[in-house]
C-alpha cells in the first residue's frame, strides 16, 4: 500500500478513523480501540468532543481502513513516521517532529479511557501543530473543571452580584497568586516553604484547593491556609500534583514523577511546618491527585 501524498490524504484517514469511533459497537470498533491503545508515536487533532488521536502507522498509508489495517497491523511507522513529518511540513511551512509531550499524554490517556481502554505501558511521542499548540495551552488536562476555560469561570465571578464588585475583583486576580491573595500569603509565611528563598518577587502565591473550586467562596479563596508560597520549580510541582505533603509535612511523590527527574531536582526526604489551616485544604489536593496517604 502507498504512502500518503499530502495533507488531504492524511484528513482523509482521520475521517476514517472517526467513522468507526463515532460507531461505538461491532469487531471494527475492538480493532480500533486496541490500534489506539498501541500507538507509540501519535497525531492528535480535534473533534466535537475534545481532543483524539490517530497512530502514525495508520494514518501515514493512504486510503487506510481500520478494516484493512489489521493486515499490517505488525508494521511499526518507520515508514510513516517520516513521511508524515514531511506532510505536515509541507502543509504549516516549518518542520513539526513527533516528541514527547505530557499534557499531551495526559489527554491521550484520557482519550482511551473514553473507550473504555488502557494505554499500553510505553513511551509515546506526538506531532504538535499550530492548532493543537493553542489547544493544549488552553485546555489544561487536570481533572476538575476540564472542558470549562479559565475565562468562562472569570466572567462567571464577574457577574456573581451576591458579592462586593471589588471582592469579586480579588478573587479573579488569585487565580494568579496576584494581589490581595498574594500580600496576604506573602505577609503569612515570608518565604519559600521548601528553599526558604526570601525574594519575594521570585515567590509564587498559589492554592491549596484549586482556585476553580473555591472561586464562590472568599474566605477559601483568599485565605492563606489555603496556599503555599513556593519557587517556581516547586510550585509547578505541587500545581500539577508530582508532590503533596502529609499530614506530618512530609513530602509525598506522584509516581507520575520519573527517577531520573528525582536526581535532576535533587529530592530527598524531606519535611516541613505546615500550619493546621493548611492541613485541612492539602487532604483535598491529596485527594485530587491520587495519593494514597492520608495521614
Amino acid at each position: 500500500m502507498s504512502l500518503i501524498n499530502d495533507y488531504l490524504d492524511l484528513e482523509d484517514n482521520i475521517t476514517a478513523l472517526e467513522e468507526v469511533r463515532k460507531s461505538e459497537q461491532g469487531q471494527t470498533f475492538d480493532t480500533y480501540r486496541s490500534l489506539i491503545a498501541k500507538g507509540r508515536v501519535l497525531l492528535p487533532y480535534l473533534t466535537a468532543e475534545g481532543l483524539a488521536f490517530g497512530p502514525s502507522r495508520f494514518l501515514g498509508y493512504k486510503n487506510n481502513t481500520v478494516s484493512e489495517h489489521v493486515e499490517r497491523e505488525h508494521r511499526d511507522g518507520r515508514e510513516t513516521t517520516p513521511r508524515i513529518k514531511q506532510v505536515l511540513a509541507k502543509e504549516f511551512g516549518f518542520t513539526t517532529s513527533n516528541t514527547s509531550d505530557d499534557v499531551a499524554d495526559e489527554h491521550f490517556v484520557r482519550f482511551c479511557s473514553s473507550l473504555d481502554s488502557t494505554p499500553d505501558n510505553a513511551a509515546r511521542t506526538y506531532w504538535i501543530t499550530p492548532e493543537i499548540g493553542d489547544w493544549l495551552a488552553d485546555h489544561a488536562a487536570d481533572g476538575a473543571g476540564a472542558g470549562v476555560s479559565d475565562q468562562d469561570l472569570e466572567d462567571e465571578v464577574r457577574v456573581n452580584q451576591s458579592l462586593p464588585e471589588t471582592t469579586r475583583e480579588s478573587i479573579i486576580k488569585a487565580r494568579l497568586g496576584q494581589g490581595l491573595f498574594r500580600r496576604r500569603v506573602i505577609q503569612a509565611y515570608g518565604m519559600c516553604l521548601i528553599t526558604r528563598l526570601k525574594e519575594h518577587k521570585l515567590l509564587i502565591a498559589s492554592h491549596i484547593k484549586p482556585w476553580r473550586e473555591c472561586r464562590h467562596n472568599p474566605n477559601e479563596c483568599l485565605n492563606p491556609d489555603n496556599a503555599l508560597l513556593l519557587s517556581p520549580t516547586w510550585d509547578a510541582l505541587f500545581d500539577k500534583g508530582f508532590v503533596s505533603f502529609s499530614d506530618q509535612g512530609v513530602l509525598l511523590l506522584s509516581e507520575r514523577l520519573s527517577k531520573s527527574s528525582r536526581r535532576v531536582l535533587g529530592i530527598a526526604d524531606l519535611k516541613v511546618s505546615l500550619t493546621d489551616g493548611q492541613l485541612s485544604y492539602m487532604r483535598r489536593h491529596r485527594s485530587l491527585h491520587g495519593f494514597e496517604v492520608l495521614v
